[in-house]
């Protein structure tokens, strides 16, 4: 399984439309990246890892089709996701919607956007009887792969494992 993933990671990386970021608090840092590995409709593989000083681990893997809503002209993209996600003791199989947009009345590209997922009883495994994580994030694209934001996000599984406000750094490749 480590080596079908490597793979399609490393396939994946050798086409546009990847993307990883780092956030930061006093607290936690955490990675991310998507690997785009369809272009007919964009999907991806996605993960991350949280590490939190006060609390186990916190790991994702899934994978998101992105879009916009047919027959609604917007500059938003919306996107649907399935993640695996886990720390000690808890593990669920939330489904997200996200979406995230650009405000096109300033000088230099500014964007919002923001995911929810949700895991009830049925999808959550171990000792979880739920799973519940949300994020927003606002920031400039100061080159033309680079982006700096802010950002806050709730993680929480039976009850709050991460409520925190983050500053990161983002580049696509």
């Amino acid at each position: 399984m480590k080596k079908f993933l490597l793979s399609v990671l490393t396939g994946a990386s050798l086409f546009a439309g990847n993307f990883i970021n780092l956030q930061i608090t006093n607290d936690t840092i955490k990675i991310e990246g998507e690997a785009k590995i369809s272009y007919n409709q964009p999907f991806y593989v996605r993960g991350g890892y949280l590490i939190n000083s006060d609390n186990p681990n916190f790991v994702y893997g899934g994978i998101k089709s992105e879009g916009q809503i047919v027959g609604v002209d917007l500059p938003i993209k919306f996107s649907l996701f399935l993640d695996y996600v886990y720390k000690k003791h808890n593990s669920a199989l939330p489904i997200g919607i996200g979406a995230s947009g650009y405000l096109q009345q300033f000088a230099v590209p500014v964007f919002i956007r923001g995911e929810f997922e949700y895991a009830p009883k049925v999808l959550s495994f171990d000792e979880a009887e739920k799973f519940v994580k949300y994020k927003m994030e606002t920031g400039v694209r100061f080159i033309e792969n680079g982006e700096v934001f802010v950002g806050y996000r709730n993680i929480r599984f039976n009850k709050n494992y991460d409520n925190s406000t983050y500053v990161g750094i983002g580049f696509s490749f």
